[in-house]
């Protein structure tokens, strides 16, 4: 039998993707329950959140299945009373979205146990639809990643012969990639460092056909901590990175386009990018044992907002991840 739509005691919100407020969250943890939804529930209504909506839906037989939450799926998921103005409609109309990013170095110096990278894998594709990997660098670190299966897209370029370490996926079902590229940093040093890069995308969000460019980096280490050898070099070549990845923002700046910038950065709690970005995680918050080394950041930009940023310690990697909640307007 087809459930009609919520025809009778309608619900005082209808919840859909841009709501936040404790009714979302404790829809999210109905939705955990019924394996629908990975991660932890928080109060924002993501795309995420939505195609869990839309899976109940399907389950339960309802005959307009849309992933916005009105009496019926409120009242079949037995989530109680509604807590009247707490909760915010701003995308109901499809004028915005809202989407998680992540950045997370799955350690490759010394190398892991496949079991160990799986894990870091799985985890942080469970945090966010767009990630940023770095120090990827065995082979099957990278089929860990291309095994996340055929509902996520990757850009893993090569340099030459060389695969580069700083892989970026996206869930197909929320973003459309539009371009993609790398730029080397500098070149490495045998017995030193290995080449640097920046890679890019460029993705086209589904809801609302908004534009980003989603950068993805691993600088030189030991440039401004430690006692390590060639220490002059490492900074001249670390200097040299943030010239050339601070160009590459501004030619996209330029243009129009929104840009997130991710990844280990091997430099403490410093304004890497000085100000000409927001700084969406702080940067007094550790994220390789006490230094915060990793970083999520995004242009200032009147149709992108943060949300706040939040660190998972839980990774068998020496990194921990940060993922980032942004709305983009359309």
């Amino acid at each position: 039998m087809r459930l009609k739509p919520d025809a009778k005691a309608p619900h005082p919100h209808r919840l859909g993707v841009g709501s936040s407020g404790p009714d979302v969250k404790r829809l999210e943890k109905k939705l955990i329950q019924h394996g629908l939804l990975k991660g932890q529930a928080d109060d924002h209504f993501d795309t995420q959140t939505r195609a869990a909506v839309k899976q109940f839906e399907r389950k339960n037989d309802f005959q307009h299945v849309d992933g916005v939450v009105g009496g019926g799926v409120w009242r079949r998921l037995e989530l109680g009373a509604a807590h009247e103005g707490h909760v915010s409609e701003q995308s109901l109309a499809g004028t915005r979205d809202t989407f998680k990013t992540v950045t997370i170095n799955v350690k490759s110096n010394p190398v892991m146990d496949q079991a160990a990278v799986v894990h870091d894998v799985k985890r942080a594709a469970s945090q966010g639809g767009l990630i940023g990997w770095n120090e990827i660098s065995p082979d099957r670190y990278f089929k860990a990643i291309r095994d996340l299966g055929p509902e996520w897209g990757h850009y893993m370029p090569r340099d030459g012969g060389l695969r580069i370490p700083n892989p970026i996926s996206w869930k197909k079902s929320e973003w459309k990639l539009q371009d993609e590229g790398f730029l080397r940093t500098h070149e490495g040093k045998k017995g030193v460092s290995p080449n640097r890069y920046v890679t890019w995308v460029k993705l086209k969000n589904e809801e609302t056909g908004k534009s980003i460019i989603r950068m993805n980096t691993h600088l030189v280490s030991g440039a401004w901590s430690g006692n390590k050898p060639h220490k002059e070099w490492r900074q001249d070549m670390w200097n040299k990175h943030m010239d050339r990845l601070d160009r590459l923002v501004t030619h996209f700046e330029k243009k129009g386009l929104p840009v997130i910038v991710g990844g280990d950065f091997n430099r403490d709690s410093y304004k890497v990018l000085g100000n000409q970005v927001k700084y969406d995680n702080k940067l007094n918050v550790g994220t390789h044992g006490h230094g915060t080394l990793d970083y999520l950041m995004h242009t200032p930009s009147g149709s992108l907002k943060s949300h706040g940023a939040h660190v998972d310690r839980g990774f068998r990697s020496d990194h921990d991840s940060v993922s980032v909640k942004y709305t983009i307007k359309g």
